[in-house]
């Protein structure tokens, strides 16, 4: 198979970027059939992809975070194979799609590993391949990029840094027949399990079974949010009674004040989204 590599040598903050001779030799030592090149960003990612299914590549692979794999799925649109190579700094969806950080074990992936048909998301015209949060969450992630934290302690500092100010938004959502209206702490659905760095925040997703996992935390006094915090990377914060998981196709979220909605390492702000399921959409290469 011929490979087309989209590098980001910003992911992590830049850390990437001292990655990419590492990368270039591993792949010489394996011996893919390859190209190279840096992403251009948003857009100009994008058009890579196209170009390169253009030369007929049969995958294109997402070396960096969260937000290049989510640029690479947008160029892609559900043809060619999606490769990665997990090089940000949450990795959420190569940890979901059980991918190492190691390069070399990465690499080899590629050249071995299972090749699968995913669901993927769909809001606001654009695709997302992880987990679309809102409410406690959205905030959390904004806080931590506008500080410039980073890692998990960085993240607890943004937890804390949120709490203070949170106003739980009232909120309702509507999916498939079912509505719930109310007061939240977050909100979060998707077709994977992990967020956010490493949280498993819908434990039971499932990438292949044609629904949203939709979590809906309801208010939560920020001493029992504290103490169910540690639980969500072990995937047991489903315990607390004011914690629902749900399943739906199509997810419909309205608030009468903007929801940061935070997905794959992106943001946006909106009053009213809307969240559909696309079935099998997008060949992916995963453990």
């Amino acid at each position: 198979m011929k490979y087309h590599i989209l590098f980001n040598p910003t992911s992590n903050r830049g850390r990437a970027g001292k990655r990419y001779h590492e990368l270039v030799n591993v792949l010489e030592e394996e011996n893919l059939d390859y190209t190279i090149e840096f992403t251009l960003g948003k857009e100009g990612t994008i058009k890579q992809v196209e170009e390169a299914l253009r030369r007929g590549v049969d995958v294109v692979v997402a070396a960096g975070g969260d937000g290049t794999i989510n640029e690479v799925v947008n160029g892609l649109k559900g043809r060619g194979i999606l490769g990665i190579i997990p090089l940000g700094r949450g990795n959420d969806i190569a940890i979901s799609y059980r991918i190492p950080r190691d390069i070399r074990k990465a690499v080899k992936l590629l050249k071995n590993g299972i090749i699968k048909e995913v669901d993927i998301g769909l809001l606001d015209g654009r695709y997302f391949v992880g987990i679309a949060g809102t409410g406690f969450v959205g905030d959390v992630n904004y806080n931590s990029n506008k500080l410039n934290l980073t890692g998990f302690k960085g993240y607890l500092i943004s937890v804390f840094t949120t709490l203070k100010e949170f106003k739980y938004p009232e909120c309702e959502v509507s999916f498939d027949g079912i509505s719930w209206k109310g007061r939240i702490t977050l909100i979060a659905l998707g077709n994977t399990s992990y967020y956010g760095g490493g949280m498993k925040l819908l434990p039971t997703s499932d990438p292949e079974d044609g629904y949203f996992d939709v979590g809906i935390a309801q208010k939560i006094h920020p001493i029992e949010l504290i103490l169910t915090f540690p639980l969500v990377y072990l995937g047991k914060h489903t315990i607390n009674p004011h914690i629902k998981i749900y399943r739906g196709r199509e997810v419909r979220i309205a608030s009468d004040q903007d929801l940061i909605i935070s997905f794959d390492g992106e943001m946006i702000v909106s009053k009213e989204i809307k969240f559909t399921n696309v079935p099998k959409f997008q060949k992916v290469i995963r453990g």
